[in-house]
């Protein structure tokens, strides 16, 4: 199994007690990456964000706990660089994984050569050709949308990177201007060969979510860090 690392907030102790149990179980090896707290974000960091671009590049007001969000799947993308790590699971912390969820993985990393392989994601057009796995999932390959389309998968809840992928996402990560799924999820913009398991092999939202100024479409009731 490639590393795997669990986003979750240090304050967090319900959620991280949850989450080491529940990979216990499924007999997965993890760490836990700390998330940056949008509440408690320092002033020189802010810097790295262009408030007014995010409004204009989303159409809405990019709120500090988005910012925290979206920093800490930066970060995990920095240290893979850092560290050289060649591909890795990223999960955020309100995740239940379903009872196949280490086989599928593995099966996907074999068979699949995309930078991203998306385990949790909403309605996406993909090619018509999937890829069997065990127990009725499919492994899909994604269309990119066309560059001036604003469609994109939204849910960083869990997904497969590669080293080659999180560059792709650093050259588009600064200055800081959109939540952590539009970076991901915009394959016209970062320019990733993305796939998904379908359907999800995980379910969101056990928990509340702690991004808790969230105000404007689908992040209402999308759970995050």
């Amino acid at each position: 199994m490639i590393p795997v690392f669990v986003i979750s907030l240090v304050r967090s102790q319900e959620r991280r007690a949850f989450i080491k149990q529940h990979m216990d179980s499924r007999a997965i090896e993890f760490s836990f990456f700390d998330a940056v707290d949008g509440k408690t974000i320092p002033e020189d960091e802010l810097k790295q964000v262009d408030f007014p671009l995010a409004k204009q590049f989303c159409g809405h007001d990019l709120s500090l706990g988005e910012v925290g969000c979206a920093m800490s799947h930066i970060r995990i993308y920095e240290m893979m660089v850092a560290k050289n790590i060649e591909r890795c699971i990223v999960l955020e912390d309100d995740i239940y994984l379903h009872g196949h969820f280490k086989t599928i993985v593995s099966q996907a990393i074999s068979a699949c050569q995309s930078e991203i392989v998306f385990l949790h994601h909403g309605k996406v057009k993909s090619w018509p050709w999937m890829t069997k796995m065990p127990e009725g999932y499919r492994l899909a390959r994604y269309i990119s949308p066309s560059r001036n389309s604003k469609r994109g998968i939204i849910s960083t809840a869990g997904y497969i990177l590669t080293l080659v992928g999180a560059k792709k996402l650093l050259e588009k990560a600064y200055p800081v201007r959109m939540p952590s799924d539009y970076l991901t999820g915009r394959l016209q913009l970062n320019g990733l060969t993305a796939s998904g398991i379908e359907p999800c092999c995980m379910d969101v939202g056990l928990f509340d979510t702690t991004i808790d100024d969230r105000n404007y479409g689908p992040h209402v009731t999308d759970d995050g860090v």
